[in-house]
């Protein structure tokens, strides 16, 4: 659920249609032939702007502006199938299943970079304090910065050999859930990092 084009709208991708509610009747505003078949992650939006990605029969992310969503803005041949992407200051980043991210400009869908950033990923990559943490599914946070400047990595950490869940952050405290595999079982296990120390 967004609040764009001036007001509250229940956005929805999938069967080659982006299409948009009104959440609290269920009438249909607006929709667009605009992407594939299958998607699964979530629409982010900046601004009127609104984005979809998609992977089945073809790789497609697409942007729509919802005041005039009969036109789209910029297509890229290029999936990010499970997890969803990120807007922020003007900018859309993404980590692809196949580890690969992206900014783009929002507004025109320009290229600002793109690198390696892990394997494979499920989980959806977060964003605080303008750095990006993105959980690999083989058990690696990566931390970089959320820049169109250019990749600047800033920290890989390893905590277990799996994470499929999206971390969460509260405070100056970010939660994953990892799990690690040993003697044929597999065990998870909830972690908390971040300050120990309690504010008086």
């Amino acid at each position: 659920v967004a609040h764009v084009a001036g007001r509250t709208q229940l956005l929805i991708s999938g069967g080659e249609q982006v299409v948009s509610y009104d959440p609290a009747s269920g009438q249909r505003l607006w929709s667009t032939q605009a992407i594939t078949s299958t998607t699964c992650g979530t629409i982010v939006w900046d601004g009127d702007l609104v984005f979809a990605s998609g992977g089945y029969p073809k790789n497609l992310t697409v942007c729509v502006n919802a005041r005039t969503p009969e036109k789209v803005v910029w297509k890229k041949p290029i999936r990010t199938y499970v997890p969803c992407m990120l807007t922020f200051e003007g900018h859309l980043y993404t980590v692809t299943d196949r580890g690969i991210g992206y900014c783009w400009e929002a507004s025109s869908g320009e290229e600002k970079w793109k690198a390696r950033i892990g394997k494979s990923f499920i989980a959806s990559p977060i964003i605080s304090g303008g750095r990006i943490y993105a959980s690999s599914d083989k058990g690696t946070t990566h931390v970089f910065s959320a820049s169109p400047e250019g990749f600047k990595r800033l920290a890989t950490n390893p905590l277990g050999t799996e994470i499929y869940a999206t971390p969460s952050i509260c405070g100056d405290r970010i939660y994953l859930r990892s799990a690690s595999r040993a003697g044929g079982k597999r065990a998870e296990t909830l972690y908390c990092i971040g300050s120990s120390r309690l504010e008086k």
